[in-house]
């Protein structure tokens, strides 16, 4: 057991219509959220994680400021794998928590609102919790545009905007468009219309109010 009173951000998932996937299809779906989870954890060592019943994934972020993109990243990685895949998340930042060896075993606010939030998720499919009022009333309503943009994505402008959320938008057109495998200009094209330029806009915002938050 391991007591931190400092904030900690917890993301917790769920996929959607996981029982209609074929055999195949979920063992795509578990590669792919144990390979976000290894990101995640190549990220910060400190961060755990947990997959329940193959469908359920709870991760502890303790770089906090990097809690949006880490959830934006699990849905648009996801959604990538294409039109029959997409996740409900809830995350939630707070502080105090109960961290055990196990993450489905730890306690704390940010567990409980992130969980409570995940339950509650009914027409949409992404959902912000805190302890700190004004933190959730600052962004609860841009969460829901952003909500809206990432469902209406398509599962190959997933595709192209999965390497520039890893790299923290530090991928320039011509390195994107390598990685893909396109021209330049297909790259850019797919870029713009998945509206990336708002979601790291979004991003970076909410790392300026979150860090804070780590000093405070």
């Amino acid at each position: 057991m391991k007591l931190t009173y400092k904030p900690i951000s917890v993301i917790s998932g769920d996929v959607i219509n996981s029982t209609k996937l074929s055999s195949e299809q979920f063992e795509q779906l578990l590669i792919r959220i144990k390979e976000i989870q290894k990101w995640i954890s190549e990220s910060n060592k400190s961060n755990a994680h947990s997959i329940e019943r193959g469908d359920e994934f709870q991760t502890v972020v303790h770089d906090i400021e990097n809690s949006l993109r880490y959830t934006i990243i699990y849905r648009v990685a996801i959604k990538a794998l294409g039109n029959s895949f997409d996740s409900r998340i809830s995350f939630a930042i707070a502080s105090n928590a109960d961290l055990r060896e196990s993450v489905s075993e730890s306690m704390g606010q940010a567990f409980i609102l992130s969980g409570r939030g995940l339950k509650n998720l009914k027409n949409e499919k992404l959902l912000f919790s805190s302890d700190n009022q004004k933190l959730e009333a600052d962004f609860n309503l841009l969460f829901k545009y952003l909500d809206k943009q990432i469902t209406e994505l398509t599962s190959r402008q997933c595709e192209v905007l999965l390497p520039m959320l890893k790299s923290n938008g530090g991928l320039s057109i011509t390195e994107l468009s390598k990685k893909l495998g396109v021209a330049d200009a297909t790259a850019s094209k797919s870029l713009k219309a998945s509206g990336w330029s708002l979601i790291n806009e979004l991003n970076n915002q909410f790392i300026n109010h979150v860090q804070g938050l780590k000093h405070a």
